[in-house]
């Protein structure tokens, strides 16, 4: 085979290689990471703080004795879970909560906990296309 058909395929197969590893590297949707993203939070950050670091709440609650919750939650599923092929009958799925309490425009309590189907079911949330 001449040298210019070699350099040929050999340039081939090194953008086939180099096109499929950006295909399996790219993701479909935002990748969440509350306890990390909560834990960047300084006490008494204020609500521009929270906002540029954690974005938008998913529900907001008002406090009986003044102030707001800001909830925040993820259901994060694993590559095998979220996989065409398998169909969703492998791997797993995790629910995840954090809760901002703001009062005054600052932050006065932050908390995070991992959550069941059930109790992440509870909050009903509207599909994430339908989300403000």
């Amino acid at each position: 085979m001449p040298s210019s058909y070699r350099l040929v395929l050999h340039a081939a197969l090194i953008l086939l290689l180099l096109g499929g590893l950006t295909a399996c590297a790219s993701r479909g949707y935002q990748a969440r990471h509350l306890a990390a993203d909560l834990s960047l939070l300084a006490p008494a950050a204020d609500e521009r703080e929270v906002l540029a670091i954690m974005g938008p709440p998913d529900l907001r609650r008002s406090l009986a004795e003044g102030g707001e919750e800001w909830l925040y939650l993820e259901a994060r599923q694993s590559r095998m879970r979220r996989s065409r092929v398998v169909g969703g009958w492998l791997g797993h799925e995790d629910y995840h909560l954090a809760v901002i309490t703001l009062r005054d425009g600052r932050m006065t309590n932050s908390t995070y906990r991992a959550l069941t189907e059930a109790e992440f079911r509870k909050f009903d949330l509207p599909a994430p296309d339908e989300r403000p």
